[in-house]
């Protein structure tokens, strides 16, 4: 498949081999996909913001970010004009607390609603890993991100032990994370397969649970 092709996180490892017991009836690790609609209610309700980021987003929008983002200018004036108008010195965009993030955070999504990828990308430069949110559209199904991207993804958690952190987070057992470890070339990309069959999972999920696990830099792959 072509690397600008989207892929479906879908396929998985055989467990036909495994000896269980007489009253395990279910396999290791369950391939069956979850039901469409109840996808679909998972997805709208991860979509809901919480009261914070609403109030953040209210706050964002009354200042005219999204007339500056609209704007001709290149990315760094835009920035600029955004940071006078919010008030963010740089020392804030350096080492931003919760609020700013949020905030950050906010300013990025309008940014990529507007198609200025610029933006988020120099935001990106001037706050620390794992800050701005991903590049991709939040609200992506996993399944979709390009093969190539998921890949370089996967293979550079699955360098030591960080992908038994996400594998972890996103609700493996021990294990389930000890047998995808002996078992497979690409562990995390079998975790995204299970955890993915389980239940709705978009890239925002997923950027979360990366910087969650102390990892803001494969987050900023996303």
């Amino acid at each position: 498949m072509p690397d600008n092709s989207a892929t479906l996180i879908t396929k998985s490892i055989k467990f036909e081999d495994i000896k269980v017991d007489e009253e395990q009836e279910q396999p290791l690790i369950e391939h069956d996909m979850p039901d469409e609609n109840q996808a679909i209610d998972e997805c709208a309700a991860r979509g809901l913001p919480s009261i914070a980021e609403e109030e953040t987003k209210t706050l964002v929008l009354s200042n005219g970010v999204l007339e500056s983002l609209q704007s001709t200018c290149d990315a760094s004036n835009v920035v600029a004009r955004l940071q006078d108008k919010l008030q963010l010195n740089q020392a804030a965009l350096a080492d931003p607390g919760p609020e700013t993030t949020r905030m950050i955070r906010c300013i990025a999504t309008i940014a990529k609603n507007e198609n200025r990828l610029d933006v988020v990308q120099h935001l990106r430069q001037i706050t620390p890993a794992g800050t701005t949110g991903p590049l991709l559209p939040g609200r992506l199904d996993v399944r979709e991100i390009r093969q190539s991207q998921i890949r370089d993804l996967t293979i550079s958690l699955c360098g030591g032990e960080d992908w038994k952190l996400v594998a972890e987070k996103l609700g493996l057992r021990p294990n389930e994370i000890s047998f995808l470890d002996k078992r497979t070339k690409n562990p995390c990309m079998e975790t995204l397969v299970h955890s993915r069959n389980q239940r709705f999972i978009n890239v925002d999920t997923l950027y979360n649970v990366l910087v969650e696990c102390g990892l803001p830099r494969l987050a900023d792959l996303l």
